[in-house]
């Protein structure tokens, strides 16, 4: 009994950590972008109740902090793609960032 109990337990738990699960995309490209790499980031988000501009905000932020860090010139992130991952400390989560760098005011 005690093991099944446990058992149930872990299911609810597992099911829970996938339920929880998000994913968001923000600033499509354009066609005329010049795409000269891409970035990625992990950070922790403050609050649960983070709706999804708020997280597209963040991640923006963050990609366009390590795209400068990696790219000289002046440069943007387009094609954001966000998902969250565990709970770090109950109420934070991971969530895991992506996006592609271009270069603006590009010389013709």
């Amino acid at each position: 009994m005690k093991r099944i109990l446990i058992i149930f337990f872990v299911m609810v738990a597992i099911m829970l950590m996938v339920s929880c699960a998000s994913i968001g995309q923000f600033m499509p490209s354009l066609s005329t972008d010049a795409v000269i790499g891409n970035v990625h980031v992990t950070f922790v988000a403050l609050d649960t109740w983070f709706t999804k501009d708020a997280i597209n905000t963040q991640a923006y932020i963050k990609l366009l902090d390590e795209a400068e860090k990696k790219f000289s010139g002046d440069v943007d992130i387009r094609d954001i793609i966000w998902t969250t991952g565990m709970v770090v400390k109950w109420p934070n989560k991971e969530i895991s960032a992506t996006g592609r760098v271009i270069r603006l005011n590009q010389e013709l």
